[in-house]
């Protein structure tokens, strides 16, 4: 039982940091792979950098990004895009 008494601020505080630290983490991670997972051709979006264009193609790990009105296109990883911005 000392034993017990002993472990229960550690195991507290490893609860603490799981709810307010690892788990939001989770919870961001999950909605960003979602959101990679439901592109489709023709939404506008936002890379880590800033680059915003329009989305001309998608494949398994490679998005192809229009970026201005004389179409020059640039190829990035899927997890370089960072948010789908609103149309």
């Amino acid at each position: 039982m000392e034993v017990l008494v002993q472990l229960l601020p550690i195991i507290l505080i490893f609860a603490l940091v799981w709810f307010l630290m690892i788990r939001p983490q989770q919870k961001r991670a999950k909605e960003h792979r979602e959101l990679l997972n439901r592109l489709e051709v023709g939404q506008k979006v936002t890379s880590i950098g800033g680059i915003k264009g329009t989305v001309r193609a998608v494949d398994e790990s490679i998005v192809v990004v229009t970026v201005n009105d004389k179409g020059q296109e640039i190829t990035f990883e899927k997890p370089a895009i960072k948010q789908v911005d609103p149309s």
